[in-house]
């Protein structure tokens, strides 16, 4: 009974924060915007890059751009890099004493809102997505094989769950460290980079990607996509899932830690 109270606030958080994204509407807006603009960027550098010949490492053009629409919608509705700022803020304000008081773990409380945001625009990014694709004539190129399907959408819902105890710890860290903004915004632009939403990681040297996949950021954007595309393997899918489980377990437990240890020392007032 206490574990299915203890559910019920967190999808409470789910709810509320899902409801909060209608009254934000240039927020929508700038979603839909902004995969339009990596769709558009994706189709300019492409059809130059191509020009001349048929495909670069394994990717003909329809299939480059059919990885860029589906990144695009993952990349798109991927919120949990607000938790590191929001959560560095309310530290620094001295307002976090309030979620120390409330009976919510506060990774569970910024996780699900987060969760809730994102649920919310997944819809209009695959609006924009599919609207990109109808302009630029593009034939999206999505697997037809149902295991490579199910295994993608298994790992995405994972890599957010990582992603959010990830920035959650980044913003924990504003406990010790009152301004973390330069490190946050350092970080931002190398995952973007590792996860795949920038390129293609098969462009990458082998040896480089051999021991990339061994870290949970490529699993976040790149692996799903490619299994979308049909340009990966069950058994990558499969690998993806046990890597992104692991990752994700330590930095909970990690986050937890860290949160634990450094909110003894916490001098904010005000609740």
């Amino acid at each position: 009974m206490n574990k299915l109270y203890g559910l019920k606030k967190y999808l409470e958080v789910f709810r509320i924060s899902f409801k909060m994204q209608i009254v934000w509407r240039f927020d929508v807006a700038m979603t839909m915007v902004a995969t339009f603009g990596r769709i558009l960027a994706a189709w300019i550098l492409w059809q130059a890059v191509f020009t001349g010949q048929t495909s670069v490492k394994g990717f003909d053009f329809k299939t480059m751009l059919s990885y860029y629409i589906l990144g695009s919608i993952i990349s798109s509705t991927d919120f949990t890099h607000q938790i590191s700022r929001e959560v560095s803020e309310i530290i620094r304000s001295g307002k976090f004493s309030g979620y120390m008081v409330t009976p919510v773990n506060p990774l569970g409380f910024f996780g699900f809102m987060t969760a809730g945001e994102s649920s919310f625009h997944l819809g209009f990014s695959v609006l924009s997505a599919a609207i990109c694709a109808v302009l630029f004539g593009i034939k999206i190129t999505v697997s037809n094989d149902p295991s490579l399907i199910i295994t993608a959408l298994a790992i995405i819902p994972l890599g957010l769950a990582f992603m959010s105890c990830y920035h959650y710890f980044i913003g924990v860290l504003t406990f010790k460290f009152m301004e973390i903004g330069f490190f946050m915004h350092i970080q931002g632009c190398i995952i973007a980079f590792v996860t795949g939403s920038l390129v293609p990681l098969s462009l990458l040297p082998g040896n480089l990607l051999g021991v990339m996949r061994y870290l949970p950021f490529p699993h976040v954007v790149y692996t799903p996509v490619m299994l979308l595309c049909g340009q990966a393997g069950a058994e990558e899918g499969l690998f993806g899932i046990a890597v992104l489980s692991i990752w994700t377990a330590a930095m909970l437990a990690v986050s937890q830690y860290t949160y634990r240890h450094l909110r003894v020392k916490y001098d904010g007032v005000g609740i």
